[in-house]
C-alpha cells in the first residue's frame, strides 16, 4: 500500500528534533482515525451484506470483545451493526481498549483475509494485503511513539524500538519459522501479561520460553533430560556438555554459562517463582522489560547456536 510522507511530517524529521520516549497510556485520534483507514482499505469499505467477509469479521471481533468485556455489544446502539459499531467503539473508547480491538481486528485479518481469491478482492474493494496492512499498523505505532507492535498476531508491548528491531523480533521469528511452539507461545504470553502489568506473571512466563526453547532443541538433538525435574541450570549444563556452544567459543565465554543462569532464572526465582510470605512483591516496569529482553537475547543466542550447528 503506498505510503506518503507529507510535507509537515518531512519538517519535522528534518528538524532533527530529539525523539520523546515511548508512551502507553494515550491513543492519539489521529493514530485511531488511520487504524480506521487501515480497516477500510485491507478490511473493506463499509458493507451491510451480511456474507461480505467484512461483515463477518466485524461480527466475530464484536462478539469476542462484547463476551471478553462483559458488554451486550460495542457502540451505542447495537442496530447500528457491528461494522459502525466497532468503528465507533475504536473512536471512543480507553487506549486499553483500542488496543484491544486492533489486536482482535489484526489478528482475524491476519487468519481470514490470506484466504481470499482474487474475485473476493475486486468484489468487495480491498485493495491492501494482511502483511502491508501490518506493516503499516507498525509504522503508524512508532510514527505517534507508542510501545507497541504487532507481531506474531498480536499486540505486544515494546520499551525500546531498537532492542525489539534487533533483539526480541528475530527472536519470535527464528520461535516461529523453526516451529519452536511452546516457547514461543510462551514468550507472547509474557509479553501480553506485561502489557497489562502483571509482571510477575510475566518473568515467569519469560522462564518457561526460555526452558522451552532448551528442551525442544534436546528433545531434537535426542540430549537426554528430564521434563519434570531438571531446573534451567541443569539444562543449561546439558547443552554446555553436548556441545551446542562450539568449545573454541566456550573458551572465549567463561562468562556466558553464569549469564544463561543467573540471568532470567534467578530474576525468576527471586520474584515471581515462590511465595511472597507477609508481604507482597511489587515488581517496577523496567525490572520486568530487563526479563523480558534478557530472555529475548538468551533466546536468540541458543537457537542460532542450534541452527548454525545444523549446518
Amino acid at each position: 500500500m503506498y505510503s506518503y510522507e507529507i510535507y509537515t511530517k518531512r519538517q519535522k524529521r528534518l528538524l532533527d528534533q530529539p525523539v520523546d520516549p515511548l508512551q502507553y497510556t494515550e491513543m492519539p485520534k489521529t493514530f485511531r482515525i488511520q487504524v480506521l483507514h487501515i480497516w477500510t482499505s485491507a478490511i473493506g469499505a463499509f458493507n451491510t451484506y451480511v456474507d461480505s467477509p467484512q461483515y463477518l469479521l466485524w461480527e466475530q471481533v464484536q462478539n469476542i470483545l462484547s463476551r471478553e468485556l462483559g458488554l451486550f455489544h460495542l457502540g451505542d446502539n447495537r442496530d447500528n451493526g457491528p461494522q459502525s459499531n466497532c468503528k465507533e467503539f475504536l473512536l471512543r473508547e480507553s487506549p486499553e481498549n483500542v488496543l484491544n480491538i486492533i489486536d482482535v481486528s489484526f489478528n482475524l485479518l491476519n487468519i481470514k483475509y490470506r484466504k481470499l481469491n482474487s474475485t473476493d478482492l475486486d468484489d468487495y474493494i480491498i485493495i491492501q494485503s494482511p502483511d502491508s496492512a501490518i506493516s503499516e499498523l507498525n509504522k503508524r505505532f512508532r510514527e505517534h511513539n507508542l510501545g507497541y507492535q504487532f507481531e506474531n498476531g498480536h499486540i505486544i508491548r515494546v520499551d525500546s524500538l531498537m532492542i525489539h528491531e534487533n533483539i526480541t523480533k528475530p527472536s519470535l521469528t527464528l520461535l516461529h519459522n523453526n516451529e519452536f511452539k511452546g516457547a514461543e507461545e510462551e514468550f507472547l504470553k509474557a509479553y501480553e501479561h506485561f502489557r497489562h502489568g502483571r509482571n510477575k506473571e510475566s518473568i515467569a512466563e519469560a522462564l518457561k520460553a526460555f526452558e522451552s526453547t532448551i528442551k525442544t532443541i534436546c528433545d531434537r538433538r535426542r540430549w537426554v533430560y528430564n521434563p519434570n525435574k531438571d531446573t534451567s541450570s541443569t539444562l543449561i549444563d546439558i547443552i554446555f556438555k553436548e556441545g551446542l556452544v562450539p568449545s573454541y567459543l566456550q573458551s572465549h565465554f567463561t562468562s556466558l554459562k553464569s549469564t544463561l543462569t543467573a540471568g532470567v532464572p534467578t530474576l525468576r526465582n527471586k520474584t515471581s517463582g515462590h511465595g511472597q510470605g507477609e508481604n507482597t512483591i511489587e515488581l517496577p516496569e523496567h525490572f520486568t522489560a530487563y526479563a523480558l529482553h534478557l530472555t529475548a537475547t538468551n533466546i536468540l543466542f541458543l537457537v542460532e547456536c542450534y541452527l548454525e550447528s545444523e549446518e
